[in-house]
């Protein structure tokens, strides 16, 4: 997640229901895990696209299914901090963003 983009966009209506949505779509299990044959709940909806000033506030980027992902927080964390092991959030147990 880029530190431009504002907050508020992950604890909005449209961004809950689409998450909700999408994870049910995918049965919630990680889909990178499952590619491999491993099933792993997932907690975290991914922007394949990373969103940033410029994109997140347009839907075809940032609510469409096509630029999502479910992931585990295993495959989160490899995704974003590859050589950073340090986060700037957290998960919470019903896989909500805490700052």
């Amino acid at each position: 997640m880029a530190k431009s983009i504002d907050r508020t966009f992950y604890c909005s209506r449209e961004w809950e229901v689409c998450r909700e949505a999408y994870l049910q779509k995918v049965n919630h299990l990680c889909e990178r895990c499952k590619a491999k044959g491993i099933y792993e709940p997932a907690k975290i909806v991914h922007h394949k696209i990373y969103l940033n000033k410029e994109n997140f506030t347009d839907p075809s980027v940032s609510l469409n299914f096509d630029n999502l992902e479910a992931l585990c927080q295993e495959c989160h964390n490899k995704e974003h901090f590859k050589d950073d092991k340090s986060r700037r959030f957290t998960i919470t147990e019903d896989g909500r963003l805490e700052f």
